[in-house]
């Protein structure tokens, strides 16, 4: 198991390395993502986070799958990332499809030398906890 800490600079490029034993064992959710927003890897903590299965997500489109993050403040800063080539963003945002809301704290970076894409999910508390 390789340890990382969500604050990691170049956070993204550790995580393409990973195998996806070593995602799963992360202690926060992480998603690569397609430019397209096609999810081509889906750890277990992501599944725990949004209370969804892990298997079958694969292949989706991350924003269809939850659509809380459709709107400029989560979707558009991707795509806003990817068109400029540079995507390396952090804040704050409450998921709230089909769960109780959860506050989190928003991770995403680009890999260099690649196309692909992370989002990272930590879990900061329960909304009116």
């Amino acid at each position: 198991m390789r340890l990382v800490k969500f604050s990691s600079r170049n956070l993204a490029n550790q995580l393409a390395d990973m195998t996806e034993e070593d995602l799963d064992s992360l202690a926060f959710g992480a998603v690569e993502l397609d430019r397209d927003g096609v999810i081509l890897r889906y750890n277990a903590a992501e599944a725990e986070i949004s209370n969804r299965e892990q298997e079958g997500m694969v292949g989706r489109n991350f924003f269809d799958v939850a659509p809380c993050t459709r709107g400029e403040q989560f979707e558009g800063r991707f795509r806003a990332g990817v068109e400029s080539g540079s995507l390396d963003v952090l804040f704050t945002y409450v998921l709230d499809n089909e769960m109780t809301p959860t506050e989190v704290r928003v991770r995403m970076g680009r890999v260099e030398g690649k196309d692909t894409y992370w989002v990272l999910i930590k879990r900061v508390s329960l909304v009116g906890e």
